[in-house]
């Protein structure tokens, strides 16, 4: 990669970050182009030579991310960790990441955008279910996650928690903390009981 394409790379990252700061502070209905361009101190020109419009350059940026944050659950699953010590950091992560997108901005998102949300539910049943339907699996081999469980009600559960924290509200969202976390974690391991 020479020097100009470098410099072209930088500014589209640079844009896509100050894209992804302002969706999670105002979602996608209360930013532009010209508040992006400000925040990546760049022209609105260098944004149109990048990307073809708001929507796009949205679309494009939530794709980035979802990508990146894939890989690095990917990289949590597939690791030499215990079963325990991965649920743990997928939980820190998860947390994290409500501090960069908000979970009900991203929701309306999917919603408003056809092309995105064909885009998710692809990349969904293409990629992050069969992830987890393999750890899944690979757990109950190793004895690690009940195997008389059936995968079906194991997704099932998980797609509750999932949801039930997609649906936290801006200012629960920033009071989830570590210990939030660990607390899940415990439901998950133990239940409600306390032995």
């Amino acid at each position: 990669m020479n020097g100009f394409e470098r410099r072209k790379k930088q500014k589209q990252q640079d844009i896509q970050s100050a894209t992804l700061k302002l969706f999670n502070q105002y979602g996608p209905s209360g930013m532009n182009i010209a508040k992006i361009a400000k925040a990546a101190k760049v022209s609105q020109v260098t944004i149109y030579n990048h990307f073809e419009n708001k929507e796009q350059l949205i679309r494009e940026t939530i794709k980035a991310y979802l990508m990146e944050q894939f890989e690095l659950y990917e990289q949590l699953l597939l690791s030499n960790s215990t079963f325990e010590t991965k649920l743990k950091n997928i939980m820190f992560e998860k947390a994290k990441s409500f501090k960069t997108i908000n979970p009900q901005f991203l929701q309306e998102l999917i919603l408003q955008d056809e092309p995105l949300q064909r885009w998710f539910h692809s990349f969904y049943s293409e990629q992050s279910l069969p992830l987890l339907i393999k750890f899944i699996k690979t757990s109950q081999q190793k004895g690690e996650i009940n195997p008389e469980l059936s995968v079906d009600t194991i997704l099932f559960y998980i797609q509750a928690l999932k949801t039930q924290l997609d649906q936290l509200a801006p200012h629960e969202i920033a009071t989830f903390d570590k210990n939030k976390s660990l607390e899940i974690l415990h439901i998950f391991f133990k239940g409600i009981s306390p032995n």
